[in-house]
């Protein structure tokens, strides 16, 4: 059987990060490192790095105003003249100026972490994402990749397993900003462009979770999976933080375009997570705490599980995931009651 043949790789020479502040942006940003040591980085947030990271420029941006550049951290110096001149030009603080930053920096790769990070302000999320999309076009961008997640397809009964990217949409009201983010997204799609449009993929990741700590899906979905069904056991899927930098790294490398699912080998049963919790290297306290937590959860998936098909992804990036659902449950549990035993709750 004949397959489509993947399209040509080019290592991109300066990848911006968006988000890069949070525990996963960290995370990515160091891994990048890692892996591209020709690489250059560019870091932007409206936060300072939670750590130092090689051949980076890390710009600040104020908070509730995505697109005002208002402070460079570190930038090489050769550019820091002319970087300031544009910082500090109040003819316009708009998008614009970090359409400014990408042409500055040359960047041709930007990451925006996106749901994993981003959820205090909903409307001006989606708005911010439209325009991350313009700065991209305007600086001649090639690749955009967006991680959003399965919230997106929302805890129906109704759901299918496993859940495609074809399948229905229909999130709940609190997570409807995610679907509007991707439909702005979505407009933008250079599928049907000139060679040398602008790309975007949409990773779907599965609940994150490693020993770093977990996406805002996973602590809303996780928790009350595992407190509600403690007598049903419920399959659970997630993805490993490490497995994610390095699927957000393929993404670039083959320049993907479109919209994909991304998740970790097999399930893991909520009461097997639970048990792991009960039974794990923290004390009674830590481990009630833990329990009370779990039970104190509103909203999440009940009854219905949320399992994605990664297939397309897997073929398109030639992606296989180094950890199964259960040891990325067992990484997190792990390092969670170690966070409480040392007074530090993830």
């Amino acid at each position: 059987m004949s397959t489509a043949p993947l399209t040509p790789v080019t290592y991109p020479r300066v990848i911006a990060v968006v988000g890069s502040s949070s525990n996963f942006g960290a995370l990515l940003l160091a891994e990048l490192g890692a892996t591209l040591p020709d690489c250059q980085l560019v870091a932007i947030d409206s936060y300072p790095l939670l750590r130092p990271v090689k051949q980076v420029s890390a710009y600040r941006m104020e908070p509730n105003r995505t697109g005002a550049i208002l402070t460079i951290d570190d930038i090489p110096e050769v550019m820091q003249l002319k970087a300031w001149d544009m910082v500090l030009d109040n003819r316009r603080l708009t998008m614009a100026d970090v359409a400014d930053v990408f042409h500055l920096e040359s960047v041709d790769c930007v990451v925006h972490v996106g749901s994993l990070y981003d959820r205090s302000n909903p409307e001006q999320f989606v708005r911010d994402t439209e325009n991350w999309v313009q700065a991209c076009q305007l600086a001649g961008v090639r690749q955009l990749v967006y991680l959003s997640d399965i919230r997106v397809y929302g805890t129906k009964g109704e759901n299918p397993i496993p859940l495609t990217e074809r399948s229905n949409l229909n999130p709940a009201a609190e997570h409807r900003f995610i679907l509007d983010a991707e439909l702005q997204l979505q407009e933008s799609f250079g599928s049907a462009g000139p060679p040398d449009s602008l790309k975007i993929a949409v990773l779907r990741s599965a609940m994150t979770a490693g020993p770093s700590g977990c996406s805002p899906a996973t602590d809303e979905l996780l928790w009350p999976a595992v407190a509600s069904n403690r007598n049903r056991s419920i399959p659970i899927q997630l993805v490993h933080q490490h497995d994610l930098t390095r699927a957000v790294w393929l993404t670039l490398l083959h320049q993907l375009n479109g919209i994909y699912n991304v998740a970790s080998r097999g399930v893991v049963r909520s009461k097997d997570v639970l048990d792991m919790f009960q039974n794990g290297t923290g004390s009674k306290a830590n481990r009630s705490k833990s329990k009370r937590r779990a039970k104190s959860a509103a909203h999440g998936m009940g009854k219905h599980p949320l399992i994605v098909s990664d297939t397309k992804f897997r073929q398109a990036a030639k992606f296989e995931a180094a950890y199964s659902s259960e040891q990325t449950a067992r990484a997190y549990c792990h390092s969670y009651l170690y966070g409480m035993s040392s007074g530090h709750d993830q």
